[in-house]
């Protein structure tokens, strides 16, 4: 589990990210970051009614990426916030391994590594 610190929380928050964030977009996995002015780094994740109907699937999603995230925090650049979403295309399977190689290759993409 993220700690709170770690968080981003705050709808304030998202929607500042959403609108002034750098976009970057790989496979499955599309990110915004944007800098804050504290020293770490807020994480926050998005995963809406597009990618399943049912809660059980987009919460089942949202702890993938928060336990793959969770991994990466202590190689990621200080003093940003990050938006992850997460998209499903028809009829496609979703898999642990297939999301941890996009977020390392989406990291790498934006420089927050």
């Amino acid at each position: 589990m993220l700690p709170f610190k770690n968080r981003l929380t705050k709808r304030k928050d998202f929607d500042r990210v959403q609108k002034s964030g750098q976009f970057f977009s790989e496979g499955n996995l599309a990110l915004k970051f944007t800098q804050n002015d504290l020293g770490e780094t807020r994480i926050g994740f998005v995963v809406g009614m597009k990618f399943s109907r049912k809660a059980v699937e987009r919460n089942s999603a949202k702890r993938q990426l928060r336990e793959l995230f969770r991994k990466k925090l202590s190689g990621l650049k200080k003093g940003v916030d990050v938006v992850v979403m997460i998209r499903k295309r028809e009829g496609e399977k979703i898999f642990p391994n297939k999301l941890e190689k996009n977020a390392d290759q989406i990291l790498q993409k934006s420089s927050l590594l």
